[in-house]
């Protein structure tokens, strides 16, 4: 585990490092999250909390994932092209801890971005609606502990893809598991009408994160450094 520690903390540095990547996705987050709050209170009523709810549930996973899927590129891609990924290759540092390592770096900064959207969604739509609106349970425990996983997931699949795929590969590959994500998200949010938030939405997409995540850890154990070798730039 420690070693995993040391990784996640190289690579976290090494993303805050690139400032406008983080900037850009930051400012990305907050532009959808002002346009989300100023859109759904265009009306003269009053904001109905189920209406934010639903847009908090979609918005934050969007916004994690597509952060994931930035940051996955510059820790896992990025570092093949470059040759950093033979130093790591030569560590006592075994596949999986390297891929554990970048996945957590990934989720958190994508976590922390998707965090500061939702508190700017919930700012400027309480602003505009005159009274401050409280997200309902199920939204709350979905922000906190569904989106992670589900960032996670993300990065995690991407990046074993990253790690075992050639460059020409990769350019594809991203996009084939970015679109069906989308989808099966808003898909969840039509079975309801796309707005009040259930608890068995939440649930749904809870279980399809660990699900994926379990997939994604099981194909790290087909990685082998012969294989990533080949695959550099």
């Amino acid at each position: 585990m420690g070693q995993t520690l040391i990784i996640l903390r190289k690579e976290f540095k090494e993303l805050l490092t690139s400032r406008s990547t983080v900037l850009s996705g930051l400012a990305m987050s907050l532009f959808f999250s002002v346009m989300y709050g100023i859109l759904l209170t265009e009306s003269s009523k009053a904001l109905p909390a189920h209406a934010l709810d639903g847009a908090m549930f979609t918005l934050s996973a969007m916004l994690g994932v597509f952060m994931s899927y930035s940051f996955t590129s510059q820790v896992f891609l990025r570092e093949k092209m470059t040759k950093v990924t033979e130093t790591l290759l030569c560590a006592p540092v075994s596949l999986r801890q390297i891929w554990l390592g970048k996945t957590l770096a990934v989720t958190l900064l994508s976590y922390a971005i998707s965090l500061a959207g939702m508190g700017t969604l919930l700012t400027v739509a309480s602003a505009r609606n005159g009274d401050f609106i409280a997200p309902s349970l199920a939204v709350v425990f979905h922000i906190v502990f569904v989106v992670p996983a589900f960032i996670a997931a993300f990065g995690g699949l991407v990046g074993v893809a990253q790690m075992a795929m050639g460059m020409r590969e990769n350019q594809i590959f991203g996009f084939i598991i970015f679109l069906p994500l989308f989808i099966g998200l808003n898909t969840i949010m039509g079975m309801s009408g796309g707005v009040t938030v259930a608890w068995w939405q939440v649930g749904l997409a809870l279980g399809g994160s660990l699900i994926l995540l379990f997939i994604a850890s099981f194909l790290t154990r087909f990685l082998s450094r012969e294989r990533i070798v080949v695959t550099l730039a």
